[in-house]
């Protein structure tokens, strides 16, 4: 035994460890033991490297992967068929060892001496190096190309059947032939072929050095961005994503994969796998999070498709649309035969029509989400352009059969709103259109072209407000039960003189203020019931769900009878409501800058 050799017995594969105190921590995999002892004798000339021999052929290589990811290896270095497979499963680079000319000139002389039939087996690479040396010596041998293990022990039968004698391969084939009662000639690599394969692990080891140095610069860079980046493949699962990303979306330091917590993500990629495009006039936007997100493809080395998303509690300023992937029922929420409202969607397109916040969403989403085979898309336009309209048809085209909800088509231009009406009704689309008044009203004020109003027929169903519907307790009721469930709290129900103030409340936001109230009252409480000190949140809940809600005709919209400072909060919280809470925007409206906006937001 060497002076710095150990050996240690590990499920029957030897193992040494030598020079420990190298600078590249390889490990070579040897399929035969003269490879292992070839390394050990050349460990005075690998200075650089901190080298791990395991003496461990094709058939045990791949329990040993897990632990050589586990023990922080820079490379690894085998030959044949086991180097192909440590490609293939393990991420580390793998370097494999040549089969030199040395190595065929040594083979093939001694085989000529051989008064026996002989053949090769192996991989496509080694049989031309063969056949190329052999042919220039003259030297007539047959041989067998395969591509996988599994066709070894078929190859060898039939070289058995043709009289073959002896059999040259590799270390498994040798092994295989030798069962079969074949004589066997091991292919073997020879000093220079292991030192010409550490040279180019020294190279690679640098190359992927400079990379990873680089890499790690630009993920510290992106560490201290505000919004987030991620790199996510098809299937939802992150390559990548700065802190910043997995805060905003709230995800866990584990989360491996985004559709667990973020389902409709899965077709905001595929509708940007088939070209859709969220970086210039398209965003997606995530309601429960509060959060934008755009999606970019991103070349891959490999044959997957990978994205970029980029996501911020901010609008990007060039969009014009906001498309969000509405999967699941709605909750609590219900326009039944109370007041005689169909329950689904009898054609399209149709339009449904009532005061922000009444509901429209979640009645197109329980009417419509089971006909509907990739959930309902929601697109929410916020500007007029010709790009948006092109991005809205992509959209609908690429979703097939799923059921399109657009809100806010009254912003289009006439022409650009007969477009597309013609496009729906050419292609079919199942379309729902959401309008805050009658489309015959918006009509006749010029906002709502006579084709896209013709294109509805009788097909617009009008929601009540909340305050104007019979079912207002039962609502308040059912929408503590899914706070209930979503907060984790067992709030068991709500005192008289709560309900009492409740049912006598405007909601002027109709219900998306009691959802907002009801997330206030019960986080505030910590016993079985809301209690009557609740109350004293429901004017801060009802200011927080004014957020992209109209004001309601009739109702002031600026309370001049309070405080200055106050005075001053509710201008800035209405023009951030009508910037659709857009920090840059708003400030700009101000006339004062974004810090200065952050600070008085803070203030508040």
């Amino acid at each position: 035994m060497l002076p710095n050799e150990r050996r240690l017995g590990y499920n029957g594969i030897k193992k040494t460890r030598m020079n420990s105190c190298m600078k590249i921590k390889a490990i070579v995999i040897a399929p035969y033991p003269g490879l292992f002892e070839l390394t050990l004798s050349l460990q005075n000339e690998l200075q650089e490297f901190e080298i791990v021999v395991e003496h461990g052929d094709l058939s045990r290589v791949l329990p040993l992967i897990g632990r050589i990811h586990s023990e922080g290896y820079d490379i690894i270095i085998s030959r044949g068929g086991t180097a192909k497979l440590l490609q293939k499963h393990s991420y580390l680079p793998v370097v494999e060892i040549p089969v030199s000319g040395f190595d065929i000139l040594r083979i093939l002389t001694l085989v000529q001496g051989y008064n026996a039939k002989c053949e090769m087996i192996g991989f496509p690479n080694i049989i031309e190096g063969f056949m190329s040396v052999s042919s220039l010596m003259e030297v007539d041998i047959s041989y067998t190309v395969i591509h996988q293990e599994q066709e070894v022990s078929a190859a060898l039968a039939d070289a058995k059947a043709r009289g073959i004698q002896v059999i040259i391969g590799d270390s498994i084939t040798v092994k295989i032939a030798a069962e079969s009662g074949l004589q066997g000639v091991l292919i073997t690599s020879g000093r220079e072929s292991l030192m010409e394969a550490f040279s180019r692990a020294g190279q690679l080891y640098k190359s992927a050095r400079k990379l990873k140095v680089k890499n790690e610069m630009y993920e510290a860079m992106l560490g201290k961005l505000e919004d987030g980046y991620a790199a996510v493949d098809q299937g939802g699962k992150l390559e990548f994503a700065n802190p910043s990303f997995k805060q905003l979306l709230r995800l866990p330091e584990t989360a491996d994969t985004l559709y667990t917590m973020y389902p409709g993500l899965r077709e905001m990629l595929r509708d940007a796998g088939r070209g859709a495009d969220f970086d210039t006039v398209t965003s997606v936007y995530e309601p429960e999070q509060g959060l934008y997100l755009q999606a970019q493809i991103l070349p891959a080395a490999d044959e997957r498709l990978l994205y970029m998303l980029h996501s911020s509690v901010d609008e990007p300023e060039r969009s014009g649309l906001a498309a969000s992937y509405l999967l699941t029922e709605a909750p609590y929420f219900s326009h039944r035969e109370d007041v005689g409202l169909e329950t689904d969607f009898q054609a399209y397109p149709a339009a449904v029509y009532g005061e922000k916040g009444s509901g429209r969403k979640r009645y197109v989403i329980n009417a419509a989400l089971s006909e509907s085979r990739d959930g309902i898309l929601h697109l929410n336009i916020r500007r007029s352009s010709e790009e948006v309209l092109k991005a809205m048809m992509e959209l609908m085209l690429y979703g097939g059969g799923r059921v399109t909800a657009i809100e806010g088509a009254e912003l289009l231009s006439a022409k650009q709103q007969r477009e597309l009406a013609e496009f729906i009704i050419k292609r079919k689309m199942k379309t729902v259109f959401l309008f805050d008044r009658d489309p015959e009203v918006l009509a006749a004020e010029d906002r709502l072209a006579g084709k896209l109003l013709r294109s509805l027929q009788d097909r617009r169903i009008p929601l009540p407000a909340l305050r104007d519907t019979p079912w207002l307790e039962r609502s308040i009721r059912a929408c503590l039960i899914w706070t209930n469930e979503r907060q984790g709290k067992q709030i068991a129900g709500i005192r008289s003189e709560v309900m009492e103030a409740l049912l006598a409340h405007p909601w002027q936001g109709n219900f998306t203020e009691l959802r907002t109230v009801m997330d206030l009252f019960v986080a505030a409480s910590t016993g079985p019931f809301i209690e009557p000190e609740a109350l004293a949140l429901l004017e801060e809940g009802s200011r927080k769900a004014r957020s992209g809600l109209d004001t309601v005709p009739g109702r002031e919209e600026l309370n001049l009878y309070q405080p200055l400072e106050d005075i001053e909060r509710d201008i800035i919280q209405t023009v951030l409501e009508q910037e659709n809470m857009n920090q840059s925007l708003a400030a700009k409206r101000l006339g004062i800058n974004r810090s200065t906006l952050w600070r008085k937001l803070k203030e508040d």
